[in-house]
């Protein structure tokens, strides 16, 4: 729980077989968000701050005395990038646990063993022994690679049995806010609000006075090194069930699966396209609206260039694209040329899209690639990436970078020149 995993700030949503749990009934209604504006100078008191202490060490016990805990926990990323959701499940019992990340990942802990496993690659797994000298916390942090897991029971629940008050904020930063320590506290029939600041942001803890256990946390945090209007706020929405046992016991098969040796193991290599390879279907929505697949342009050659507005080589190469296409455009129906935004919602990509040729818009059509799928099925790993596509559907060609200085004039018009016969002659039948 130290960081927050770059999948779930990116937002993947490959599906993940769910683990049945009592949880599966609808949710209730999660606190609404609180704000530091809403602790007075009481809430901020020393004695304040003491009883905050001493109800934050309830909630730890609340963690940890239940027998079994079920947990269903939706996470919503907001930054000027736009809005992400992400939804995780978990489920402890005593000594074994199991938590999922939609689309992302799986581990599970059975007889201090844990395994690790991801949608993507379902024959093949990741697990390692737990020394009986070993919280299952840190246990965690080192099966993620120091990354951890955004669910506060992880350490509320599965780290060290003994802890002082006063350290039990830093459990709670959800990996956003450096160095934090409770400053504000209050209590209502509903429950217990703790507010928490350090470097870089601050969080709100909520927790069900019935239950004790944390229903809401609110995180506003500015990345190390962003511009001062940057900023990204985290609301988690935990839906959390102490009971005597789970419906169903925790377990791992890895039956007709193989074992690797680390997280970067199990993905997939990325395959890069060549030459004469079969062109991967694709079926993406434009910026503006409706909808392009590859196999509506059968019979024309299609340049496809894949970039993002974070990428500067991108954008840099962007204008000489918009050049190709407005001379693809005159030169006939036979060449089409489409930018592809990977990664990135609608609002962002238009944001640049509008402005971003000299103050103007690009003339050209841009597809919308927010889940990455067209970007992994052409193996863009990195971008920009330019790729060539015959009116057979084959591979004609493959650039990955700027094969151009796009400040250099001579560059930029050799480039182009090339490009231009290179696609005549494909469309003419001769590539």
């Amino acid at each position: 729980m130290r960081n927050l995993t770059t999948a779930l700030i990116t937002g993947a949503t490959l599906m993940l077989a769910p683990f049945a749990m009592a949880q599966d009934a609808p949710a209730k209604a999660a606190p609404v968000k609180a704000s530091p504006a809403d602790f007075t100078d009481p809430d901020r008191s020393e004695a304040a701050i003491e009883k905050g202490l001493a109800s934050l060490l309830k909630t730890r016990l609340a963690y940890r005395d239940a027998p079994a805990l079920a947990q269903s926990i939706v996470i919503e990323v907001s930054s000027p990038m736009g809005k992400e959701k992400v939804a995780m499940k978990s489920a402890y019992d005593q000594g074994d646990f199991m938590i999922m990340i939609d689309g992302q990942m799986q581990m599970t802990a059975v007889d201090r063993e844990i395994f690790v496993a991801i949608p993507q690659s379902p024959d093949r797994f990741m697990s390692a022994k737990v020394a009986e000298t070993e919280s299952m916390e840190s246990a965690v942090i080192r099966m993620t690679e120091g990354q951890g897991l955004p669910d506060p029971a992880i350490p509320l629940r599965l780290g060290l049995k003994d802890m002082d008050a006063k350290d039990i904020p830093s459990l709670l930063s959800m990996g956003a806010v450096m160095n934090p320590r409770l400053v504000g506290f209050k209590t209502s029939a509903a429950g217990d609000q703790f507010l928490l600041e350090g470097q870089g942001g601050s969080s709100i803890i909520s927790v069900d006075g019935k239950t004790r256990l944390i229903d809401r946390i609110d995180v506003n945090v500015q990345p190390p090194g962003a511009p001062a209007e940057f900023s990204m706020d985290l609301a988690f929405a935990l839906d959390a069930k102490p009971m005597k046992s789970l419906p169903e016991p925790i377990a791992f098969t890895t039956a007709g699966k193989t074992g690797v040796d680390s997280i970067a193991d199990l993905y997939p290599k990325p395959k890069g396209l060549s030459a004469g390879d079969p062109a991967p279907g694709f079926d993406l929505e434009l910026l503006d609206g409706g909808q392009v697949s590859l196999a509506s342009l059968r019979g024309k050659v299609v340049v496809l260039d894949f970039w993002a507005t974070w990428c500067g080589p991108c954008r840099a190469g962007m204008p000489a694209m918009n050049e190709l296409a407005e001379w693809a455009a005159s030169s006939g129906d036979a060449i089409k040329v489409f930018a592809v935004n990977v990664g990135e919602p609608k609002g962002k990509a238009s944001e640049y899209w509008l402005k971003g040729n000299g103050g103007a818009a690009f003339g050209f059509p841009c597809l919308m690639d927010p889940k990455n799928t067209a970007a992994m099925a052409y193996g863009a790993s990195s971008i920009p990436l330019t790729v060539v596509i015959g009116p057979e559907g084959e591979v004609a060609a493959v650039e990955v970078g700027l094969s151009f200085d796009p400040r250099d004039p001579a560059s930029k018009s050799k480039h182009l020149d090339d490009m231009k016969a290179k696609l005549q002659k494909l469309a003419a039948g001769k590539g």
